[in-house]
């Protein structure tokens, strides 16, 4: 685990700040593989069954078609974990779940269970921009006018805007003349899982993915759309493929549990090392024997955890 910072500066920096979000939990993930228990039944928000069922393409199109309100939603393409590049190729997105309908447009459905430690309504209009690269960067002599519409879709446990509506959709519109849209073929729709106020197939199925059972008493209208897709999600938990997901998700959350042990005790001990007046070299020494590092790990281990400024929430049970 090196944290050497660009200008090779062993010191509370970027390296060390990804490493005190590991220990907070506090990266970018869409829930804490530690905190699952082995029994713990999966529901299509939990990330991990979100991407194993949108990747069916019927699963998707009925789940589009409820979000869109689109009955007649056909799709020509699916993709999961679709991953875009900049115009420099230096910064990337990785949409969920991306598909491409019968009309040309583009569509990508992000399931975003924690929201507090990033700006969702940023990430949408980041998200939203890029997906237009891989038209831009075909090689082909593309109009702007040929540009198909996009609509990015996040799922959300929280309200970003507090009214208590499930639906949120949002269109480019002129300030000083009302009903003058801009009509650029780009829509923003955020989907709140807290709330029931919402067209009642649509509230259904938000409630399904928060407890993917039809016999959720939350839901309230199981149409035929919603009860395929139930299909599909029950054929996919018993597939041999999601047993080794499943299984890939407990071992992961077992090895960060060991490693975020391990930082604890190295924090620990140079921690009450200091308080006791022992000098940097016997710190980095004992580190070395006692969690067999490299003079060099020791090293960057004893600068990270001297700092008074590394967090110490992680001490936490």
């Amino acid at each position: 685990m090196a944290f050497i910072g660009e200008e090779g500066i062993l010191a509370y920096d970027r390296g060390s700040q990804r490493l005190a979000d590991f220990l907070l939990q506090e990266e970018e993930t869409e829930y804490s593989t530690t905190a699952i228990p082995s029994d713990y039944s999966f529901n299509l928000c939990d990330f991990a069954l979100f991407l194993s069922v949108m990747k069916n393409k019927s699963a998707y199109q009925d789940t589009l078609s409820i979000i869109l309100n689109e009955a007649e939603l056909q799709l020509n393409e699916v993709k999961v974990e679709q991953v875009i590049l900049n115009h420099s190729g230096m910064r990337a997105i990785r949409l969920d779940a991306w598909a491409q309908d019968t009309d040309g447009r583009c569509l990508s459905t992000e399931m975003q269970t924690d929201t507090s430690h990033d700006n969702i309504k940023k990430r949408a209009r980041f998200y939203q921009g890029l997906m237009d690269v891989p038209i831009l960067k075909s090689g082909k002599d593309t109009k702007y006018r040929d540009l198909p519409s996009t609509i990015i879709i996040f799922i959300t446990v929280d309200d970003l805007f507090g009214c208590d509506r499930a639906e949120y959709t949002f269109t480019e519109q002129c300030e000083e003349v009302s009903n003058l849209h801009l009509k650029d073929g780009t829509k923003k729709i955020f989907l709140n899982m807290s709330s029931k106020n919402g067209r009642p197939e649509l509230v259904s199925l938000l409630q399904y993915m928060k407890n993917s059972t039809l016999d959720n008493p939350e839901i309230t209208v199981r149409d035929e759309r919603l009860c395929r897709l139930d299909q599909v999600v029950q054929e996919v938990k018993q597939s041999e493929e999601w047993e080794e997901v499943r299984m890939n998700i407990y071992e992961i959350g077992k090895e960060q549990g060991i490693q975020k042990e391990r930082e604890r005790g190295m924090f620990l001990m140079i921690r009450d090392y200091l308080e006791e007046g022992i000098s940097p070299e016997r710190i980095c020494s004992k580190l070395q024997k006692n969690f067999s590092l490299s003079a060099e790990e020791a090293l960057e281990k004893y600068r990270i955890y001297s700092d008074t400024s590394f967090p110490t929430q992680f001490l936490r049970p």
